[in-house]
């Protein structure tokens, strides 16, 4: 595993935790108007200065993480649950089944994700939980697409049939030797992909305004919108927000090395 990898791995680690922590402590801070204090720069105070209104940065950068880490895992939950078993089943079984599966994944994958989003917050409403439950729903195609490919080209190699020779029964060698073992570092890497997706969405859905996490509730992206053409492009109020949200978006395509697989010529 390289250097990279490992501090791409920790990152999340951190920021994942953090975001689901956070509103056990960083609450009150994070939310409390305070304009004696507003504008101030970094001090032991104020780890990070506070903003136009008083709050504190770190706290807010904290709550913010929020907003995205728990949402942003139940989202990879929605595609893996909806996405491998789907695709791992019916590419092993083949036939008109794994032929209207792939349809399916196709026809889905056709509607840009983000119109697919904005589509359905717009009918039921902009909630985290609704926003996970889409973008979770939005990545299937992508995520089944890369199992089925692999295990439809992988079901007649030789070791698949000498363990069907062997007696072994098809649920173990699809879900152990296939799944598993042939495409555990290929799922990994698309969850990661996911993670990145749903932090970028929203981010830019709190940014646009009118969906994602409304003020006083901090997000990265409600960060940037609201201290922009306020404050120095320098200033931790602007900057924190960020620099988080760009290093935690490397972090994943840092994490996705120690995923990568080796070829064997």
């Amino acid at each position: 595993m390289t250097y990279t990898a490992r501090v791409g791995i920790a990152v999340l680690v951190a920021v994942v935790a953090v975001g689901l922590t956070s509103p056990l402590g960083a609450w009150q801070a994070a939310l409390e108007v305070s304009p004696d204090i507003a504008g101030q720069g970094p001090s032991p105070a104020h780890w990070l200065g506070t903003d136009h209104l008083g709050r504190d940065v770190f706290a807010r950068l904290q709550l913010a993480a929020g907003a995205f880490a728990g949402p942003g895992l139940l989202a990879c939950a929605v595609a893996l649950v909806l996405a491998v078993p789907l695709a791992a089943v019916t590419a092993y079984r083949g036939g008109v089944v794994g032929s209207a599966t792939r349809f399916g994944f196709t026809s889905l994958a056709a509607i840009p994700r983000f119109v697919l989003v904005l589509l359905v917050l717009s009918i039921y409403g902009d909630s985290s939980v609704t926003l996970a439950l889409v973008a979770g729903v939005s990545y299937v195609p992508m995520l089944g697409e890369a199992v089925f490919e692999r295990i439809e080209r992988l079901r007649g190699e030789e070791y698949v049939l000498a363990s069907q020779a062997h007696g072994l029964s098809g649920a173990r060698i699809l879900w152990v030797h296939l799944v598993w073992a042939a495409c555990g570092r290929l799922i990994g890497r698309h969850l990661l992909a996911l993670f990145g997706f749903y932090l970028v969405l929203e981010t830019t859905l709190s940014y646009i305004g009118g969906f994602g996490v409304q003020e006083p509730t901090p997000s990265w992206g409600n960060m940037l919108v609201f201290e922009w053409g306020r404050r120095s492009v320098f200033d931790p109020a602007l900057l924190a927000p960020g620099l988080a949200l760009w290093l935690t978006l490397a972090a994943t395509g840092w994490a996705a090395e120690a995923l990568g697989e080796v070829e064997h010529g």
